[in-house]
C-alpha cells in the first residue's frame, strides 16, 4: 500500500518544512542534511525544506510552538509532542541509540567512578542518548555529579576538550561523526545500551495520505545507491519502520524529563 502511495499523483503533496534537532552547528548541519532533504524531496514530489535553531532548547520551543511539520529529533521530543500536538511517529534511524560518556585523552579519569563530584557537560536535558541515557547510567552507578548544560553534542565535545568540563555525554553517532582531531584528543569513558534511535514525526497537519507518502519515500531511500549515499551524508544507517510504541520505553525512563520540556515550552 505504501509503495502505491509513494508512485500516486505527487502533484497533490504540498511542500513540507522539515526539522533537525541541532546535534552540530547549524552550518555543518546543513551541509548533511540538505542534499538528504533535496533527494527525498524529488522523490516526494514537492520541497522537503531544511530547518533548525541555534540550540537544543530552542528547537525543542520550536517544536512545540508547531514550526514545523516534520521534525527529526529526540525520542523525549517527541514523546512530549506526541502529547500536546498530537504528534505521529513514521520511521527512526535504523540503528539504536546510544549515549557515550568522553573524558580528555589525557585525563586521569579512569572510571565512571572517579566522575564522583565532578562537573560533567550535556546537551540539553531532553537529548535522549548524550543526557537521559548517561545520566541514568550515572544514577546507577551511585555517581554524584555537577550538570553543565550546553548547546549540542558538539559544544560537549569541545568543552571537554578545552578543560571546561571534566567529561561530557554524548551520543555515539554524533561521536563518530566528529572530525579525526576531535576524535583522537577524547577517550571514551561508558557507553550506554542501545534504545530505538530518533524518530521522524510528523504533525496532525501533515494528513494521512501525505504522512504515508513521505514514510514511503524515506524507506525508498535505503532501496538504492543515490539514497544509501544520502543518508549516509546525513549520518544516518538506514531507516526502519516506527509508530508511537515505539517510544513506550521513553515513556517510562525519560517521564521526568518529558515534563521539564513541557514546562520549559509553556508560554
Amino acid at each position: 500500500m505504501l509503495l502505491v502511495l509513494w508512485c500516486g499523483d505527487a502533484a497533490a503533496q504540498g511542500a513540507l518544512v522539515v526539522g533537525v534537532t541541532p546535534q552540530q552547528s547549524a552550518g555543518r548541519l546543513a551541509e548533511s542534511w540538505v542534499p538528504l532533504l533535496e533527494e527525498a524531496g524529488r522523490r516526494f514530489g514537492a520541497p522537503l525544506t531544511f530547518r533548525t535553531a541555534p540550540a537544543t532548547e530552542e528547537f525543542e520551543r520550536r517544536v512545540l510552538a508547531g514550526e514545523y511539520d516534520v521534525i527529526y529529533g529526540s525520542p523525549v521530543l517527541y514523546v512530549a509532542a506526541a502529547r500536546v500536538l498530537g504528534a505521529r511517529a513514521i520511521a527512526r534511524q535504523r540503528q539504536d541509540e546510544q549515549g557515550v560518556l568522553v573524558v580528555k585523552g589525557d585525563s586521569a579519569i579512569a572510571s565512571v567512578a572517579d566522575l564522583q563530584g565532578r562537573v560533567v557537560a550535556f546537551p540539553a536535558a531532553s537529548a535522549y542518548g548524550a543526557s537521559i541515557l548517561t545520566q541514568a547510567a550515572l544514577r546507577r552507578q551511585g555517581v554524584d555529579f555537577q550538570t553543565k548544560t550546553l548547546a549540542s553534542d558538539e559544544s560537549v565535545y569541545r568543552a571537554v576538550l578545552d578543560g571546561m568540563a571534566d567529561a561530557g555525554g554524548g551520543a555515539l553517532r554524533t561521536l563518530g561523526r566528529q572530525d579525526m582531531e576531535t576524535r583522537t584528543f577524547l577517550r571514551v569513558l561508558m557507553v550506554t545500551e542501545p534504545y530505538a534511535a530518533y524518530p521522524v514525526f510528523v504533525l496532525p497537519r501533515v494528513g494521512q495520505k501525505q504522512a504515508a507518502h513521505l514514510q514511503a519515500v524515506l524507506f525508498s531511500l535505503d532501496s538504492d545507491a543515490t539514497g544509501q549515499a544520502a543518508l549516509k551524508r546525513a549520518t544516518l544507517q538506514g531507516i526502519a519502520l516506527a509508530d508511537d510504541h515505539t517510544y513506550d520505553p521513553v515513556r517510562r525512563l525519560g517521564l521526568d524529563a518529558v515534563e521539564r520540556l513541557l514546562k520549559g515550552a509553556a508560554p
